[in-house]
């Protein structure tokens, strides 16, 4: 860094190859910024069902988490049959380059079987796709994104609740990212 800084100074190097600017007569490295990490809540959501409504429907699992013991929550997200191939789309009001993903369910964990990134197109972009943890809820799925070069405000969480054979109930899902 400091010989970087030297050569800065002296001119050695040219402005495009070293990534130096000019300031108060010499030449100095120039920095980036690092931008911020926003964390955010679903602000709109749809599924493939859902068990009631307006309890148990896909908006229920908008926002941050309300529910913090294993219950069945009519505040939470919840499949209308508990026992099949279900999803919950959420949509978050900044697009982000996601870097964690948390999902919160209070109920029926071990049934998420995989979450999708959608592009401004809708095409999905895995993200995670493996068996969840059956430990007793409520409980956190945290997802670390790997560095994507596409912004997202939608994703999409599958579940194979013949897996648990029981409803997987969702309370809320976190997208944390740069925008």
């Amino acid at each position: 860094m400091i010989r970087h800084i030297l050569r800065c100074l002296v001119g050695v190097l040219t402005l495009t190859s070293m990534g130096c600017a000019l300031r108060s007569g010499g030449m100095l490295p120039q920095t980036t910024a690092t931008p911020d990490v926003i964390s955010q809540w679903a602000v709109s959501a749809t599924a493939s069902s859902s068990y009631a409504y307006p309890d148990w429907s896909p908006n229920r699992a908008t926002g941050a988490p309300e529910i913090s013991t294993c219950v069945d929550d009519p505040r939470a997200w919840a499949s209308a049959r508990g026992n099949g191939v279900e999803w919950l789309q959420l949509s978050y009001p900044r697009a982000v380059f996601p870097r964690v993903i948390r999902v919160f369910q209070t109920q029926g964990r071990g049934a998420v079987s995989r979450i999708a990134l959608l592009d401004a197109n809708g095409a999905p972009l895995t993200v995670w796709e493996a068996t969840d943890s059956d430990e007793l809820c409520p409980g956190i799925l945290e997802v670390r994104v790997e560095i994507t070069s596409t912004q997202v405000s939608v994703l999409r969480i599958d579940l194979d609740e013949s897996r648990t054979g029981t409803w997987n109930q969702i309370d809320a899902v976190e997208l944390i990212g740069v925008p």
